[in-house]
């Protein structure tokens, strides 16, 4: 059993990132902004954007990616057909349980409206 994020639940493409960005919800929390558009056929996936201009150093982003990652793996199952694109807002550090909790629920969030 493998506890990495498939293939096909990822955002690759340039034109698929533009469609989430053109057309997609968004909704802001104190750590996370997530984008999230809904699809017609297949699973959630997700995307990522986290900025040099938002966290300088290489070691901060890779934590929010490896929590965003982690969090969509995890929850994937309630997230039905949506594709997401999470970006990291400037913030101070948190533990990674409260980037989680508020990324989910941000996920939560943009689902219903």
């Amino acid at each position: 059993m493998s506890f990495e994020l498939a293939h096909e639940a990822k955002i690759f493409k340039a034109n698929e990132y533009a469609r989430v960005f053109k057309s997609g919800t968004l909704t802001k929390g104190k750590h996370w902004q997530v984008i999230a558009k809904p699809l017609e056929t297949s699973k959630a996936r997700l995307g990522l954007a986290i900025s040099k201009k938002v966290h300088r150093l290489a070691v901060d982003r890779n934590r929010f990616k490896r929590i965003a990652r982690e969090t969509f793996r995890l929850q994937r199952q309630y997230l039905d057909n949506w594709d997401f694109v999470v970006m990291a807002r400037k913030s101070k550090s948190a533990k990674g349980s409260i980037l989680s909790a508020e990324l989910f629920d941000l996920f939560k969030k943009v689902t219903k409206k």
